[in-house]
Order: structure tokens, then C-alpha cells, then sequence
């Protein structure tokens, strides 16, 4: 991934949050969801995004009181947004035209989906992975065991050492 392009902004921007906003209005957890437990990840990943934005894009967005009571401006949507009120992924839903899907390691090594926000993946529902590890989600792809599964999950099966 290059970093510098990580985010485009493209000129049907305005359009696909008006989209995202109306999915999640229709079908809520079934595109945006999280677990208990994920709050620093989904805080690191906005925070990561608007950065990227703010940095990238000056002349559209603004972070300001970042220490105190952050606010995120938008001057494409003519809007701003107070972080602290708001839960992370529903400022991502509202200002970033990406899909997101945060999974955490458990303690056995398998990664699982923890959180994320995805609204362009046609037949992906968020309610019916959330929780699950990749292994369970990928189970109907053909060769996922056998190919894929170890380098997805990083699993090791001896202790991680200090």
C-alpha cells in the first residue's frame, strides 16, 4: 500500500458518504459494528485517518482543539464533527469513503473480526462475521486452508517469548 495515496478523495466523495450513511441508516450492524474491547484499535484507526486527511488534504479538513475536545472539519460536507461524542468507526462512516475491518489476535494466536464499518462489499454483512476468526469467515473459499490459513493467522504454536 502506498502511503501517500492511502485515502483519494475522488469527485464522487460527497455522493458515497451520502451512501454510507444511508446503508448504515437502513441496515446498522450489518455494515458498521464492534466489539467490546476494540476501542483502542477503532480510536488508533480513526485517529490514523483523519491525520492522513488533515496532512494530505489541508485545504479540505482541520483538526482543531486536538488535545482537548478535538473537532474534525470537513469543508467538503460543510461540517464538523466533535470526535469525543461520537464513536470512531461513525466518524469514519461519516467521513472516509473506505471500508474497514479491524481483527485482533487472541491469545491462541488466530486472528478474528473484532470491528469494522463495510458498506461496498456486496454480500458482506458485518452481524453475521463479527466475532468470528478468519479461518471461520474464509471457510467457504476453495484452498483457504491449506494455502492461506497459516500466513493469515500468523499462528504460532509455541509460546511467544518476553
Amino acid at each position: 500500500m502506498e502511503p501517500d495515496w492511502w485515502l483519494e478523495l475522488e469527485n464522487t466523495y460527497v455522493d458515497r458518504i451520502a451512501q454510507r450513511k444511508s446503508l448504515y441508516a437502513q441496515h446498522g450492524k450489518q455494515v458498521l459494528d464492534y466489539l467490546p474491547g476494540t476501542e483502542a484499535a477503532c480510536k488508533e484507526l480513526m485517529e490514523m485517518c483523519l491525520e492522513f486527511l488533515v496532512t494530505r488534504y489541508p485545504h479540505y479538513f482541520a483538526l482543531k482543539d486536538r488535545h482537548t475536545n478535538p473537532v474534525f472539519g470537513n469543508k467538503i460536507l460543510d461540517k464538523e464533527f466533535r470526535i469525543k461524542d461520537m464513536h470512531p468507526l461513525h466518524v469514519l462512516l461519516e467521513n472516509v469513503p473506505e471500508d474497514f475491518a479491524i481483527t485482533l489476535q487472541d491469545d491462541q494466536g488466530f486472528y478474528s473480526f473484532r470491528a469494522g464499518v463495510i458498506c461496498s462489499s456486496l454480500g458482506w454483512n458485518v452481524g453475521t462475521k463479527i466475532g468470528m476468526k478468519l479461518h471461520e469467515i474464509h471457510k467457504p473459499i476453495p484452498d483457504y486452508k491449506e494455502k492461506m490459513q497459516k500466513s493469515m493467522d500468523r499462528y504460532f504454536s509455541s509460546p511467544v517469548l518476553p
